[in-house]
């Protein structure tokens, strides 16, 4: 029981050591690939950066305003 035990274990690590060992071998081999043929694909053109938006009350106007707005809305809403 306990042998059969180790020789499963032995088996797993082993299988997973070896499909590790594969993996890291393809990755190396895929990266010198696709470095040697880089330039069929052209770099992306780098974003443009967007201008900074302005804060809410600046961009809303004054501050009177949005006041006297908010007041107007409420005796609407009041008076239904």
């Amino acid at each position: 029981m306990i042998l059969s035990s180790f020789i499963l274990l032995i088996m797993g690590m082993g299988t997973t050591f070896v499909f590790l060992f594969v993996l890291i071998i393809c990755t190396n081999i895929s990266s010198k690939v696709s470095s040697k043929y880089a330039y069929l694909m052209p770099e992306p053109e780098p974003k443009k950066a967007k201008p900074a938006a302005k804060p809410a009350a600046a961009a809303a106007g004054n501050e009177d305003e949005i006041a006297a707005a908010i007041a107007v809305a409420l005796v609407k809403h009041a008076g239904k």
